[in-house]
């Protein structure tokens, strides 16, 4: 669970809403232990993804869980730490630092590295319940972490 620690704070200096706040808490716990029981109260059925690099709008609640129990297969012991949070009436803003070794099966074999790798993401809140995340953060950071590399164009062409 999130350390009561964390920067709350939004643009007047008031506490974030308690229904607000477990709501979020509750959203990171999804991702860090994959224990998703209680998802309906604070997850709107009609959430969204729009994630980085190319903001295409994945949805649904079924879609968030087996995003979800996906990743956690990826890395078990995928962790976000919450480094930063802002908040307004509908809306929780976060910088967020995420890790996990990589060692399940996924779309690519695993590596057994281990990522590290910040990010920023903004929750949009409706009736208390969670209805979408904007997501940004760096794939081709992650990429190298897991042992990809990158080549300039032209180096796949042999040499005359």
């Amino acid at each position: 669970m999130i350390s009561a620690a964390f920067l709350l704070s939004g643009c007047n200096g008031d506490k974030m809403p308690s229904r607000m706040q477990t709501a979020f808490e509750k959203y990171i716990g999804y991702w860090n232990t994959g224990q998703l029981d209680d998802i309906d109260k604070y997850v709107s059925p009609g959430y969204e993804l729009y994630e980085s690099p190319g903001f295409e709008p994945q949805n649904g609640i079924d879609f968030f869980k087996k995003y979800i129990a996906n990743t956690r297969v990826t890395y078990p012991d995928f962790k976000i730490t919450v480094n930063e949070v802002l908040f307004n009436k509908d809306r929780v803003a976060y910088i967020w630092t995420v890790t996990g070794t990589h060692l399940g099966t996924g779309e690519i074999p695993p590596t057994g590295r281990t990522i590290n790798g910040k990010g920023m993401s903004v929750l949009h809140f409706t009736d208390g319940k969670i209805k979408d995340e904007w997501r940004s953060n760096n794939n081709l950071q992650w990429l190298l972490q897991l042992g990809f590399t990158v080549d300039p164009p032209g180096t796949d062409t042999p040499a005359k």
